[in-house]
């Protein structure tokens, strides 16, 4: 899988010559997907497939590319900073990838972790950990939405990776955009199988609220006057969490001041989790990448424990300890870093989404709300800040 996931880098970067002839090859694909989705768009657009509003209101937080862009950090942070401004009984809402469940799941409520990753994912039950609230996965969005408003008596649902799920009206719909790097592919602007977007950016046109990640460009581009309203944010460490007994506990980050680390992790992209480790003063020996969401096999817990035997701290992140813990490590060896998202200019964003909630009494039945016509010429500023080319 791990080779697989690097070759599809490099056919992307096409930076070598073999494999740019073999990027060509996926073009075809690429165009033919293109067409796929803006066919489903513009019926979407103009109501000719349905769109069903629930009772509980509806936030949607997503991007327009694979690959990690800290939607499940951010959806946590957005519903832990609801919860604590209003009287909205909040629920998330993720669709359980590679979960076996097939019906909409309550994965936590109330501290109470009432299924496992096999059963509903790594990130549902990694954010059932940390939310105090409920946390349901399933791939029907509709269903798990009306579970939360039956069974828990949600008021708001959180759609963790929501974007391109358009048959659930939303009241707010936020665009994560991860700025640390250039996207690969012609600029990114290719759609999958030969780049890494997942819609066209002209998409980018339904969001209320852009938040850029991972380091993005912000002179100029970061404002709360901006249409539509553009912030940023980063993933900042704020302990280590070991696994006791099924338990998690916090530890310091000066456990890994000048230790000998190993580093596992099976995320999308591991590089600023490697980069955090070492701002944090760990040595860091070895390292062990799996691919995303990664189910953790017998042999790869071997693989971890004989590499590790040279290694002080075995540091995985909060995903990867969901499904690591099941393993025997030997005490306080094995530990995550636990990030969270920290949003400038945090208080004018959350004011937004509660003025938009507010305001979200007059709709049309049944479908989504009316939105403005908005220029796309952001979007590309902040995707491909230095040049544009045309896209498929």
């Amino acid at each position: 899988m791990m080779a697989v996931a690097r070759l599809i880098q490099t056919l992307w970067q096409g930076q070598q010559r073999w494999s740019r002839l073999a990027w060509l090859l996926l073009v075809p694909f690429a165009l033919g997907f293109s067409a796929l989705v803006r066919t489903r768009n513009a019926l979407y657009d103009r109501r000719m497939l349905p769109i069903r509003r629930t009772t509980p209101k509806v936030i949607s937080v997503g991007n327009l590319t694979v690959g990690g862009s800290g939607k499940t950090p951010f959806v946590l942070w957005l519903a832990q900073a609801l919860q604590h401004r209003t009287h909205y009984r909040i629920a998330i809402l993720t669709r359980g990838y590679k979960g076996s469940r097939s019906v909409p799941t309550a994965v936590g409520a109330g501290g109470e972790i009432r299924a496992t990753p096999a059963e509903v994912g790594d990130e549902a039950v990694m954010l059932a950990r940390s939310f105090s609230g409920v946390v349901i996965a399933g791939k029907n969005r509709l269903q798990a939405a009306r579970l939360a408003s039956q069974d828990f008596a949600s008021e708001l649902v959180i759609l963790d990776d929501g974007f391109q799920h358009r048959r659930l009206t939303r009241d707010v719909d936020l665009l994560l955009i991860a700025g640390r790097r250039a996207l690969p592919g012609l600029d990114g602007q290719w759609l999958l199988p030969a780049g890494p977007l997942r819609e066209p950016p002209s998409a980018a046109r339904r969001a209320d609220m852009v938040i850029v990640t991972k380091g993005g460009p912000r002179t100029g581009l970061e404002s709360g006057q901006a249409e539509p309203p553009v912030f940023s944010g980063d993933l900042v460490p704020t302990s280590l969490v070991e696994s006791v007994q099924g338990r998690w506990h916090e530890r310091p980050l000066s456990l890994l001041h000048r230790r000998r680390v190993l580093a596992v992790a099976g995320i999308a992209d591991p590089a600023p989790f490697y980069a955090l480790l070492q701002e944090h003063d760990a040595e860091l020996t070895e390292v062990v990448s799996f691919p995303d969401h990664h189910t953790y096999t017998q042999a790869d817990w071997q693989t971890i424990v004989t590499t590790g035997r040279r290694c002080d701290l075995i540091v995985t992140t909060e995903k990867d300890l969901v499904k690591l813990e099941r393993f025997p490590f030997p005490t306080g060896k094995l530990v995550a870093l636990r990030v969270r998202m920290q949003v400038r200019n945090a208080e004018c964003l959350l004011s937004r989404i509660e003025r938009q909630l507010a305001h979200q009494t007059e709709k049309m039945d049944d479908g989504d709300h009316p939105r403005k016509k908005r220029p796309s010429s952001i979007f590309h500023r902040l995707i491909w800040p230095r040049r544009s080319s045309s896209k498929p």
